[in-house]
This record gives structure tokens, sequence and C-alpha cells, in this order.
């Protein structure tokens, strides 16, 4: 009998992709990639979301150089891309409910296959933001800091964490910062102390927002440069109204979140602004640390 998954919109829309990158390519494939390339076509899409590279190889009798260089000549960028643009048919067309069915079913009820799962996820998810992520526009986004009169940091929703996160360690570096988080009108009130010089850091992870959209082109009027920290659409859509983008990437699993690279970018402008600024940054800790003295 036929899987019911097998007839959702979604993953038929995903195996078909992975099948139409697999005839436009197998002729550049060897033997062993072919073999790879075999086995990942065998796989559902919401179970292929869960394999690392190490499972597909001991699967398929290769290694798992073969199987990273097997997605490569597939199209992809690497494994995470294939899995992530593989399995974003179903997040589009597929209801929430048999998402959800599609993860219990492909993640097994041992807690350590579990464990494995969910940890293999969130190294996938640092892995790809590490390698989407320019140098160039991180030291960018850390000049725009060092110029600002404040550092406006917003998230909505989930995204209010990284923002926070952001705002509290360069506060702690120095800075003076703001977090928004509200949204619609009350987000056009919390902005209105925006000033020409300030700096807004925009933590946004996938579906465009017509509040975020309309401060990022109020920003651009009154001379507020903007930092967008962003999934791969957002990012795509919005790379030309921002100063400067930072792509922080994500799993189409959902089980481990995007969340996860977007605070890793928030270290890292945080410690690129106070490597920067030494002095700064120390002042400000020692007067913490003296602050925090007295609330003993």
């Amino acid at each position: 009998m036929t899987d019911p998954s097998h007839r959702d919109q979604g993953v038929a829309q995903a195996s078909a992709l992975l099948q139409q990158h697999y005839d436009a390519n197998a002729r550049t494939l060897t033997r062993t990639e072919r073999r790879v390339a075999d086995y990942l076509l065998t796989l559902a899409p919401a179970d292929l979301a869960f394999r690392s590279a190490e499972e597909i190889a001991a699967a398929s009798a290769t290694s798992d150089a073969t199987v990273i260089r097997t997605a490569r000549r597939l199209g992809f960028s690497g494994l995470p891309e294939l899995k992530r643009l593989i399995t974003r048919s179903i997040a589009t067309h597929t209801s929430p409910g048999k998402r959800l069915g599609h993860k219990i079913k492909s993640v097994s009820p041992d807690a350590l296959a579990a464990r494995d799962a969910i940890f293999t996820a969130a190294q996938e998810i640092l892995e790809s933001t590490r390698e989407a992520l320019d140098p160039a526009a991180v030291e960018q986004a850390v000049s725009l800091f060092e110029n600002a009169g404040t550092v406006w940091c917003l998230g909505i929703g989930v995204a209010e964490q990284p923002a926070r996160h952001l705002a509290t360690g360069l506060l702690r570096a120095g800075l003076v910062t703001r977090v928004l988080a509200s949204s619609g009108f009350d987000l056009a009130n919390a902005a209105i102390g925006l000033r020409p010089g300030d700096c807004l850091v925009i933590f946004h992870a996938a579906t465009r927002r017509k509040d975020v959209a309309a401060l990022i082109d109020h920003a651009a009027k009154i001379g507020v440069s903007t930092v967008l920290v962003s999934g791969t659409q957002l990012n795509e859509l919005f790379r030309d109204k921002v100063t400067v983008a930072l792509h922080s990437m994500a799993v189409a699993s959902k089980l481990a979140s995007w969340l996860i690279g977007a605070t890793v970018i928030g270290d890292l402008l945080t410690f690129r602004f106070s490597a920067r600024n030494p002095e700064r940054a120390t002042q400000m800790h020692d007067q913490l640390n003296q602050l925090r003295a007295k609330f003993e």
C-alpha cells in the first residue's frame, strides 16, 4: 500500500525537485556519487531532513566526503542546502499537522537517536551560517555601530530573543542600545525616536511583514543605517534596501531553530565591536562589575 505521505502535495513537489537535479547532473556523477544520489532518491523528503552526512554515507556504503561532494555535483552548495531546498516545498504546501507527523515519524522515538538528530540539525545551522556569512559585511556592520548615536535592535515574536541578546551585548561593550519588540502601530510609536545617524539592526527570519518593510523604508529616508539578519528569502528580498545584510541559515525540519544562527551572529557582532574598541569595552565591563557588586 502506498504511504499516505507520498500523496501529499508538498512531498510530491520536493521529490520532483530532487529528481530534476538528479536528471540534470547524473552524467557528471562518478559511480560512488551515483550510489549516494540513488539512495537520496529513495528517501522521503521529510526523512532526508534528518539524515546526517554520516548516516547517508553508511547507508550508501560510501564516505562523508562523497556525500558532500555528491550534493554539490547535484547543483547545491552542500548537503544543508540540498536538504533545505528539497524540504522547503513541504513547509510551503503541507499543513502544519502533516508536517509534524512527518517529523515525528522521521525521528526515532529512541532518546539517543532523537538527541543526535536535533544536535546534528543545530550543527548544520551553524556550519551553513558560517559559510554564508561574509566577514566584510560583519566588519561593515561593526563600523556602523561605532558611528551610531544609538543602536536599535528589532525582533518581533521569537526574533525578539536574538535582538535582546545583541542589545545587551553591545550595551555591555559601551554602546547605547534600545530594543524594539512591538508590531504594527505600536512599532511605529516605539520607532518614532529613531534619529539620523542611528543604526537599526533587524532580526527577521522568513515571513515578509508590512510593518518591518515600512520601517526599513522609513530608516532609509531619515538617514538611519540598517543591518538585516534574516533567512534566505528575506535576505534576497531586502538585500538592496538595507545597508548590510547578514544571512542566518536554518534547517527545514524546524526542530532546530533559525534563532541559533541569528544568536551566534549577534555574538560575533558584539565580539568584533569589543575587539576593535577594547578600551571602551573594558571600561564598560569594569563599570558593570562595580555596579553588580553594589547590588549583592
